[in-house]
C-alpha cells in the first residue's frame, strides 16, 4: 500500500510530496525496487526522517519508509555485537544493550535515528575525535540493490561497496541488516565538567588540550556575541566512570532516559510554546546571553554525574520543540574545517552572519578526525553547527548567504555533512570530496543501480546543474 503524502526534512524547511510505501519485509521491498526500475520510476529510502534537509525526500517519486523493519535479530551480551534490521533506532538498541553493560560507540544528538540511516549518513557523536564515526563500528551489512540482488558487504567482502555505502546517502541500495560492535561501559553515568570560554579561540584551544582526558566533548557558542567576545560559550567535557569508582552502576534502561520535567516539576512537553514566543519575539540574543552567564556559574561548580541518555540526547529533551520554529522551520549549516584554518573561517562566518542580520540562534562546536570511507566529510579539525530560524522574509537571503559561506569553507579545505545539508550546489558537491571520489562513487552506482532508480531531491540538487546536465548522465 502507498499514499501520496507531504513529507518534510527534519528541519521543517524543506517539503515535498511523494508516494510513501511502508514495507513489511524484504520480498516486498525487492519487488518494489524491481518494478520501479522497469517503469523508469525513482525510489528514496527514509528511516527516522532525521536528516535536516532533502536527503530523504523524493518529489514525485516513491519514498520507502523502513521503520517497520525494526527487529533486533541477535544480541551477543558477552561481546556486545548486535545484528539488527535498518529500522531499529538508536533508542531501541541502547535500551537493550545498557542492561548488559554496553553502549553504542557513536550516538547523535537524538536517539530516534535509525541504524540504517546512521550507516547511510555515517553519523558522528560528541566523541568523533576519539573513536571516529558510526561506520567504523559496522562489522558488516546486507545490501539490496535495485535489481533485487542481495550482497553481503564487509571490510573483506564487497569491500568497495562497504566503504562507499557507509556515508553513501542510501543511493547504492537498501540496507537490510547490520552487524554492529558496541562498547563495554562499567557505568550508566558520565562524569561531566563544564568550562566557560571567553571567545572562539579559547573554546577551540580547550577542545584541543582536553582530547586526551575526555571521552566526549561538545561546546555551545553564543553566535550573537561580537568583537573580543566573538564565539564565547560553554564546553562540556565528559569521562566514563571507572568500575572501581562506581558503586552504583546505574545500568537500568529506565534510569538512562532524558528527564521528563524541568526542575523536577514542569513537564518538558509544556515548554515549546515559550520557545515559540522567544524565537518569534526576537529574544534569542538575550537567551544566549543568559545561557553564557549561567554557564560561568556552572563552570565554577565541581564535576557532576549525568546519565548517557541525558548527556547525549539533548534534542530529545523538549518534545515538539521544533514547533517553536514554525511555520518556516530551521536550516542547519555545519562546516567541518581543518584545524589550521578553522579559527579564521569560523570567525569570518560569525562576523558575516552578524553583518547580514542573519544570526544563528544556536551554535555547537565539536572536534573531529578523518574517517576511512569514500564519501567521508570528516577532517582533522572542527565542526560548527549553526541553526538558523527560517522565515518567509529571510529564506532567499539565508540560502544565498549559506551558499556564499560554503564557497569560503570549501576554499579553505572544509567539508559538509549531507544529513545536515540543504544548500550545496553541484559545483560545491564536487569540491566537497577528494579528487576522484565522486567518480568512484558514480561508477559504483552505475554498476549496482544502472537504471538510476535510487534518487532523492538532495541527489538531484547536488548532481544537476542549472542547465539541466547531470553528473550521473555524464559519468554514464
Amino acid at each position: 500500500m502507498h499514499e501520496n503524502e507531504e513529507l518534510r526534512g527534519w528541519g521543517e524547511s524543506t517539503v515535498s510530496r511523494g508516494l510513501v510505501h511502508r514495507v513489511e519485509g524484504t520480498a516486498q521491498l525487492a519487488e518494489l525496487l524491481v518494478t520501479a526500475g522497469g517503469r523508469g520510476e525513482t525510489v528514496a529510502f527514509r528511516g527516522g526522517g532525521r536528516s535536516y534537509g532533502d536527503a530523504a525526500l523524493n518529489t514525485g517519486g516513491a519514498v520507502v519508509e523502513l521503520g517497520r523493519l525494526d527487529r533486533i535479530l541477535e544480541f551477543d551480551s558477552t561481546e556486545g555485537i548486535a545484528r539488527v534490521e535498518p529500522g531499529v533506532t538508536i533508542a531501541a538498541l541502547w535500551r537493550l544493550s545498557i542492561a548488559h553493560g554496553f553502549w553504542p560507540y557513536v550516538v547523535p544528538g537524538t536517539m530516534h535515528v535509525t541504524i540504517g540511516g546512521a550507516l547511510s549518513m555515517n553519523i558522528h557523536g560528541k566523541n568523533q575525535y576519539k573513536v571516529g564515526s558510526f561506520g567504523e563500528y559496522v562489522r558488516s551489512f546486507r545490501l539490496l540493490t535495485p535489481s533485487g540482488e542481495e550482497l553481503r558487504c564487509s571490510r573483506t567482502e564487497n569491500a568497495d561497496l562497504f566503504h562507499a555505502a557507509i556515508g553513501g546517502m542510501g543511493l547504492l541500495g537498501c540496507i537490510l541488516e547490520v552487524e554492529l560492535q558496541l562498547k563495554r561501559v562499567s557505568s550508566g553515568r558520565l562524569l561531566v565538567n563544564a568550562r566557560s570560554t571567553r571567545d572562539l579561540g579559547e573554546a577551540m584551544q580547550a577542545l584541543d588540550t582536553s582530547q586526551a582526558d575526555s571521552d566526549y566533548m561538545v561546546g555551545w557558542i553564543d553566535c550573537f556575541a561580537s568583537g573580543s567576545r566573538l564565539g564565547r560559550g560553554l564546553l562540556h567535557l565528559a569521562q566514563h566512570v571507572p568500575a572501581e569508582e562506581n558503586p552504583d552502576p546505574f545500568l537500568s534502561p529506565a534510569r538512562q532516559d532524558v528527564p521528563g520535567r524541568a526542575f523536577g516539576v514542569v513537564p518538558l512537553a509544556w515548554l515549546w510554546p515559550g520557545l515559540w514566543l522567544t524565537v518569534h519575539g526576537r529574544a534569542m540574543r538575550w537567551v544566549n546571553m543568559a545561557k553564557f552567564y549561567a554557564g560561568i556559574r556552572e563552570a565554577s561548580r565541581p564535576a557532576y554525574l549525568q546519565t548517557h541518555g541525558a548527556f547525549h540526547f539533548l534534542l530529545d529533551y523538549v518534545p515538539g520543540w521544533k514547533k517553536a520554529l514554525l511555520p518556516g522551520g530551521l536550516l542547519q549549516f555545519q562546516p567541518f574545517v581543518p584545524k589550521e584554518q578553522a579559527h579564521a573561517v569560523y570567525t569570518h562566518i560569525l562576523e558575516r552572519c552578524q553583518r547580514e542580520g542573519l544570526v544563528p540562534y544556536l551554535g555547537v562546536l565539536k572536534r573531529h578526525r578523518p574517517a576511512p570511507f569514500l564519501m567521508s566529510y570528516y577532517v582533522d579539525g572542527y565542526s560548527l553547527a549553526l541553526d538558523f530560524s527560517v522565515t518567509g522574509s529571510n529564506r532567499e537571503h539565508l540560502w544565498k548567504l549559506c551558499r556564499e559561506l560554503a564557497d569560503h569553507v570549501l576554499a579553505h579545505g572544509g567539508r559538509f555533512y549531507y544529513a545536515k545539508d540543504s544548500v550545496l550546489t553541484p559545483e560545491q558537491f564536487r569540491a566537497n570530496h577528494e579528487p576522484g571520489a565522486i567518480e568512484q562513487f558514480l561508477a559504483l552506482k552505475a554498476r549496482v543501480d544502472p537504471k538510476n532508480v535510487l534518487q532523492t531531491d538532495q541527489w538531484r540538487r547536488l548532481t544537476t546543474s542549472g542547465q539541466g546536465s547531470s553528473l550521473l548522465a555524464r559519468a554514464g
